[in-house]
């Protein structure tokens, strides 16, 4: 202010002092909020009062608010021209004892659905649609004209629906027709959407680049709509399918046509497309077998390879990783099947594969379902099919190779034979093939063993002769069973059986075995002591003593106890061979069997006795099986006990 005043005067000061507004007081009245008296400043306007009290209620009128002063109207205020068009114009200033009337609302009609400004409001003035929709601001390009739906109450009377259709007539426009159509108090006026289903398209998907909708062009057909770049690699030549719906019902049809004629234009296959059509394209694996060739033997991948066109041998080596160094490369084999009609052969084709990584003429083209077979070089052994094992008590002990049809002694004598501390009559020879062979006969015997005992558990349930005899057997039966689940968990030692006293009297014997790759063959020191296990007093090892016999020795540690089977005593060997009373010389009440010399390494078993019920005999079967197992997997235990 002090500068633009300096433009006219010369020397002169300038002080502005601020005062508080004055406060006035004005009443408003009628449907608000909160009516009554308010003091506001003196630069309020009508707005700034409806404000201070809380503004119309839904009774309100908004468009006929009377401002009096002194006695008279001296204004009326429309909100309307304010809210919807921000016409401030006739919000006066107020003065001292102003009064605001708000009286009761008027007319109203209500517009909803697709128009910019759907809502309730207030008529007045507005007496056709025309005016109403202008209050809405206009229809939306989404409302359908053709039916433009207004609900009406007949005073005291009932309720109506009415359509019109404000579409083009001739030459009147849409606001033409409206401006002819009177509206009411109470009216609801409802634009209904346009149909939501799109329109002027067909749509491409399967095996495409770009699957969607596309705009449909007068007289376009299939090869416009998969020209250029439209297909993925590898789609199916033969058929494409279209889903067409057919009137009057639209109800859907398949047209199928050939996709390599339409791309070429043939007219049987470029068919002219229908709005709304499906075109799918499927892709070659949808449709056709995929054609393999099959690589087994000497190659780094063996398996099934995908086939692709003009493939050739040196190709489909260098998809399974080349030959391994242990190929035979001077002949393979191809193995191709033949198909003519119904009938299906197969023959051999030999091929060179030297030539053929070269190159040269072995390297033939191959056909679908081809199988190569890379043979190994003859003689050739892998590392687990050339090694043996010699442990314990060898000069060299170690892991040996060996040569085609080379026998144990030979390979005992490369490990510089047995060392003075050998106790040849306890080695330990076991062989792979003996030990799965003995692995799966375990596993039946185990099965066999669990199912026996399940049957005589519910067999005992049914006949038994007494509530003791239940309760024994079953504690017996229940004991097996858990005998069972531990061999379960044991392995067969895959031992073979063989006698060794020295190694000149192994050679040229029939224990000279011809190895075999993971043979192994352990011959430890002399244990020094026999094993006595079982049901005796007092189970441990018995030093060795040259010329005692079984029963010295059962002596030693107390003896069989009570529950001991007498009868079914039997001795493994340091050698893995069984000594019983069944497979000893006997002469009327003299048996050889007890008074048997022992050796360092023996253990004799000491069964146990099972109390004597009706299935006495079906127990002691089942536990003679069980321990058998047991000396299979090389567990010494006596049968009955827990392992």
């Amino acid at each position: 202010m002090k500068v633009a005043l300096g433009r006219v005067y010369k020397n002169f000061s300038l002080n502005v002092n601020m005062g508080k507004l004055r406060l006035i007081k004005v009443y408003v009245v009628g449907e608000v909020t909160a009516p009554g008296d308010y003091n506001v400043n003196s630069l309020s306007t009508v707005i700034n009062a409806l404000s201070a009290a809380g503004g119309p209620t839904k009774n309100g009128s908004l468009r006929n608010i009377q401002i009096n002063r002194n006695g008279k109207v001296v204004e009326t205020v429309d909100l309307y021209d304010f809210f919807l068009k921000g016409d401030k114009g006739k919000d006066i200033r107020l003065q001292p004892g102003d009064t605001i009337l708000v009286p009761v609302i008027g007319p109203v009609a209500g517009v909803s659905g697709n128009v910019r400004r759907p809502g309730i409001y207030e008529l007045k003035g507005e007496h056709t649609l025309k005016d109403l929709l202008a209050l809405a601001d206009g229809i939306n390009p989404s409302g359908y004209l053709q039916r433009v739906q207004v609900y009406r109450v007949q005073a005291h009377d009932k309720k109506m629906v009415t359509d019109f259709n404000l579409d083009l007539n001739g030459d009147k426009r849409v606001d033409e027709v409206a401006a002819g159509i009177a509206v009411q108090d109470l009216d609801l006026v409802k634009v209904l959407p346009i149909d939501s289903v799109l329109h002027g398209y067909v749509r491409l998907e399967g095996h495409v680049l770009r699957p969607g909708d596309y705009a449909l062009k007068p007289g376009m057909r299939v090869s416009a709509l998969l020209g250029g770049d439209s297909l993925l690699p590898e789609y199916y030549r033969g058929t494409g399918q279209i889903i067409r719906l057919l009137p009057p019902d639209l109800h859907p049809e398949i047209v199928l046509f050939n996709v390599a004629s339409a791309l070429k234009g043939e007219p049987t296959s470029d068919l002219e497309l229908k709005e709304f059509d499906r075109v799918r394209i499927f892709a070659r694996k949808e449709m056709e077998e995929t054609p393999f060739v099959k690589v087994s033997g000497e190659v780094q991948r063996p398996g099934q390879i995908r086939y692709f066109e003009n493939m050739t041998v040196r190709d489909v080596l260098i998809q399974a990783g080349n030959p391994k160094m242990t190929a035979y490369l001077k002949h393979a084999e191809i193995s191709r099947v033949k198909k003519v009609g119904d009938v299906v052969t197969y023959f051999p084709i030999q091929v060179d594969l030297e030539s053929a990584m070269n190159g040269g003429n072995g390297n033939l083209k191959l056909e679908p379902f081809d199988e190569l077979n890379v043979r190994r070089l003859p003689n050739w052994a892998e590392s687990t099919e050339r090694y043996v094992n010699l442990s314990g008590e060898f000069v060299f002990p170690g892991i040996y190779p060996i040569y085609k049809g080379e026998r144990l002694s030979s390979v005992i004598e490369r490990a510089g034979g047995f060392t003075d501390r050998a106790y040849v009559k306890a080695a330990r020879f076991t062989r792979e093939n003996a030990r799965k062979l003995q692995q799966q006969r375990m596993d039946e015997a185990l099965a066999k063993a669990e199912q026996d005992i399940t049957n005589l558990q519910a067999k005992m349930a049914q006949t038994a002769a007494s509530p003791e005899d239940v309760a024994s057997s079953k504690t017996t039966l229940e004991g097996l069973l858990r005998s069972v689940e531990v061999l379960k968990s044991k392995k067969a030692e895959g031992r073979m059986l063989i006698e060794v006293t020295s190694l000149r009297e192994l050679k040229g014997s029939i224990y000279d075995l011809e190895l075999q790759g993971g043979d192994q063959l352990s011959v430890p020191s002399d244990p020094g002591g026999v094993n006595v296990i079982g049901d005796v007093y007092n189970q441990n090892t018995v030093v060795t003593q040259q010329g005692q016999n079984l029963d010295w020795y059962l002596k030693q540690v107390g003896g069989p106890t009570k529950d001991a089977d007498t009868d079914e005593i039997y001795v493994v060997k340091a050698d893995g061979t069984v000594v019983s009373q069944k497979n000893s010389g006997s002469f009327l009440w003299y048996n050889t069997f007890w008074h048997k010399g022992l050796d360092s390494g023996d253990t004799i078993i000491v069964p146990h006795q099972y109390e004597k019920t009706a299935w006495l005999k079906d127990i002691k079967d089942i536990a003679q099986v069980l321990g058998n197992i047991a000396v299979t997997a090389g567990v010494l235990v006596a049968a009955g006990l827990k392992f």
